[in-house]
């Protein structure tokens, strides 16, 4: 059962667009067979929120507009031709929500995308090798710790010599900077 759901959701990731629509088409076919009785425009958030989460914009707004209109052409085939008026009426609320829904679960989102950036930083205790200083990570292999914290936070190094290891790694230059 997880294997299956792991599967679906890097599908998702992988094509949110074919997904969506897909989605989309089975809540479209579901609300033409079940008739003009029994409505199912709730269910057509599933697919535009879906896309929205995923940043799709365009797709989730041009669903929250073309799931709406779907339903009131299903009363052409549905010969419910009295009733066109009132699903005509019903389709504009409709789509104004879905865009509504669409913009919200975006911006969520993207809100979302932006914290998980800042919060990508290192927290807790780190295990360092006491003589080389290299960090052990998630694998249990030790690491350099440039490497390390630059992978799993936002900080990155520049590299340069303090006055001590200097004197120490080049003693000829500092014995002659001192003669002058």
């Amino acid at each position: 059962m997880r294997n299956a759901i792991g599967f679906i959701h890097e599908v998702y990731i992988k094509r949110t667009a074919l997904c969506c629509i897909l989605i989309a088409f089975i809540v479209l076919l579901i609300d033409y067979v079940t008739g003009r009785h029994i409505e199912f425009p709730i269910a057509y958030a599933l697919p535009v929120g879906m896309s929205a989460w995923r940043q799709r914009r365009g797709l989730a707004y041009a669903m929250a507009i073309l799931l709406p209109l779907a339903r009131v052409l299903f009363y052409f085939p549905w010969n419910a031709m009295q009733f066109i008026y009132t699903a005509a009426l019903n389709a504009p609320i409709t789509v104004l929500v879905l865009m509504i829904y669409a913009y919200l679960v975006d911006r969520t989102s993207w809100q979302t995308e932006e914290l998980e950036k800042e919060l990508k930083r290192l927290e807790g205790i780190l295990p360092i090798c006491a003589s080389c200083k290299k960090i052990r990570n998630e694998a249990g292999e030790y690491e350099q710790m440039e490497k390390y914290v630059t992978e799993h936070s936002q900080a990155s190094f520049s590299h340069g010599i303090c006055p001590e290891c200097a004197k120490i790694l080049y003693p000829d230059y500092f014995k002659h900077k001192n003669k002058q």
